[in-house]
């Protein structure tokens, strides 16, 4: 493999970047709801996270003062061919 090869092939492996966006509402027909709470980690090769378990529903209710929360959303960013991912957990209510 030439050098010119192997190095494009490193800088395509190191630039790939996926969001995964999925949302389920809590109740049928539900409305989103005036608040929004976010509670963020970053996980690194599946094994360490920097917020442990404090990365959930509660958590991120807690941090926008949410009471009743409505529709609850995950957002996943694959850095590094999913060596490093960065999750959001969003929540919606009142």
């Amino acid at each position: 493999m030439s050098v010119s090869a192997a190095l494009a092939f490193a800088l395509f492996s190191l630039s790939s970047c996926i969001t995964i966006n999925s949302g389920a509402a809590l109740a049928e027909k539900s409305v989103i709801g005036p608040k929004m709470g976010e509670a963020k980690s970053t996980i690194i090769l599946g094994l360490w996270s920097s917020k442990g378990e404090e990365n959930n529903i509660q958590q991120a209710a807690k941090n926008g003062g949410i009471k009743q929360v409505t529709q609850v959303e995950y957002v996943d960013k694959s850095i590094l061919l999913g060596i490093v991912i960065k999750h959001t957990t969003r929540v919606y209510g009142e």
